[in-house]
């Protein structure tokens, strides 16, 4: 019998020894079910964080709305905390334009819980309820906004992979809050010394504040209690807020934008010492001054600048006084140097002997003298009539002919209105005046009050001619509002 031997050179144990295809792929599914597992769990977490990025920026949008809506109201009393709860919860009840949540579908319902207001933009807050019923001298310019303060459900966000982690990952808190409030005030950085010490005198039944009558023209320009040979003005550094440590620049590209506007980049003026220099420089920005008369120089221009919604100049060199019966004898109250002071006749009480009916200028162009009253009423001081002139402004006993029913600058048409040529706004020509507390020492005043100037003609670069129509509530002077945090 022949035996078959093993080639040489050949193997067969190898053949044994080798795996079968189905091993492999079974590996190679047990691999893939475990990066199909990864690749699932990061896009559930991306799903998850995606669901809390964008609600966090709907309650982010919620807040910085109701803040802002808020702000505009605040003008630091009572009644100024109140339209501003009562604007942030509009801005969620709105028939239009409400906003929303949860990709804009659904509505939320306000709390009070969700608004606070402070002094400063950096607190302490107080809380509405406590904010609405308190009178502060300095009062409430700020305002923040939290949805923590809402329902709790509008800020969490129910997690779907994240609790396979962890439990305490089963929902996730997207509240936001939002800090608004004042970034500018609409006072001209022109300051003037105060007259006299009193914010508010009774000056044989007539209200004079800080040593103003209201309805008497006054060249700012020319005004000094400490002093008779020269008026005392001052330049108000637009952007060093009160109490601030630096200085602002006070050069002509720097300055001459806020004189347009009749602004300052600051929440206030008062509560510290303002940066000032002297004296204040007309011959280079009176032009500036004139954009309330649609009269542009750069910087100036109609968009931030616009102008007043009458033009009329109540010049006595045209004879644009006709209410008067006699023409006055210059464009203010004629210079008086009684007891040591540079102001007018209209000034000491009484006036100087021999003060004649011409020189207490032109009278009322804008704003009516009132009656004395402390504490000031609620619904705003009593107006004199023209009889009264002649009780009011003695020796001298000016007198009124053809006087309108509420005053030359109120008509609409007619001798005493000009239109402009772009859409005007009222009271453009009236700059609100920081008064300051003189004698003042070095780069820094007070500022005691704000007075209100109503420019009777354009000014030059020597004169700035303008009528008092009294004081202004700092609080009331906001400017623009922006969002701090």
């Amino acid at each position: 019998m022949k035996m078959v031997g093993r080639a040489p050179g050949r193997n067969f144990a190898g053949c044994g020894n080798r795996r079968r295809p189905g091993h492999e792929d079974g590996a190679i599914a047990i691999m893939f079910a475990g990066t199909l597992l990864i690749i699932v769990a990061f896009c559930g977490l991306a799903l998850d964080l995606s669901r809390v990025h964008n609600r966090k920026i709907e309650m982010q949008t919620v807040a910085d709305a109701a803040a802002l809506a808020a702000a505009y109201e605040l003008d630091g009393t009572p009644a100024g905390v109140q339209r501003a709860e009562q604007k942030a919860s509009a801005r969620l009840g709105a028939s239009t334009y409400a906003l929303k949540y949860r990709y804009g579908k659904e509505r939320m319902t306000w709390s009070d819980s969700a608004i606070e207001f402070a002094t400063s933009p950096d607190g302490p807050w107080v809380a509405y309820g406590t904010a609405a019923g308190k009178a502060s001298p300095n009062g409430f310019l700020y305002v923040r906004v939290s949805t923590g303060g809402l329902d709790p459900a509008y800020s969490q966000v129910d997690m779907l992979f994240m609790p396979v982690i962890s439990r305490d990952l089963a929902n996730v808190d997207a509240e936001a809050q939002a800090v608004a409030g004042r970034s500018s005030i609409a006072v001209t950085p022109l300051g003037i010394c105060a007259m006299r010490p009193e914010a508010r005198r009774n000056r044989n039944g007539e209200l004079e504040e800080y040593g103003f009558r209201r309805g008497v023209s006054y060249d700012l320009m020319q005004l000094n209690p400490e002093a008779t040979s020269a008026g005392q003005t001052f330049l108000i550094h637009p952007l060093a807020a009160p109490g601030s440590s630096g200085t602002s620049a006070s050069d002509f590209n720097t300055v001459a934008p806020f004189v347009c506007t009749g602004t300052m980049g600051m929440a206030r003026v008062m509560g510290g010492t303002v940066h000032i220099s002297s004296p204040f420089p007309l011959g280079s920005l009176y032009q500036q001054l004139n954009s309330r008369f649609e009269s542009y120089t750069a910087p100036c221009n109609p968009d931030t600048a616009p102008p007043d919604r009458n033009l009329k100049e109540y010049k006595i060199s045209d004879g644009s006084v006709p209410w008067m019966s006699k023409l006055p004898a210059g464009q203010a109250a004629s210079l008086s140097l009684a007891d040591g002071k540079r102001w007018t006749v209209a000034g000491p009480d009484p006036s100087p002997s021999g003060t004649t009916a011409d020189q207490y200028g032109p009278l009322w162009s804008y704003a009516r003298a009132v009656k004395f009253a402390d504490p000031a009423p609620s619904g705003g001081y009593t107006a004199y009539d023209v009889s009264d002139w002649k009780n009011l402004y003695t020796p001298g006993q000016p007198s009124a002919t053809s006087y309108p029913a509420a005053t030359p600058y109120a008509a609409t048409s007619g001798t005493n209105f000009k239109a402009p040529a772009r859409k005007g706004v009222s009271g453009r020509r009236v700059l609100n005046v920081a008064l300051l507390s003189c004698p003042v020492s070095g780069n820094r005043a007070t500022v005691v009050g704000i007075g209100r100037f109503f420019m009777t003609m354009l000014a030059d670069d020597k004169r700035l001619p303008a009528e008092f129509a009294g004081l202004a509530e700092e609080q009331s002077l906001r400017a623009q509002v922006k969002l701090y945090q």
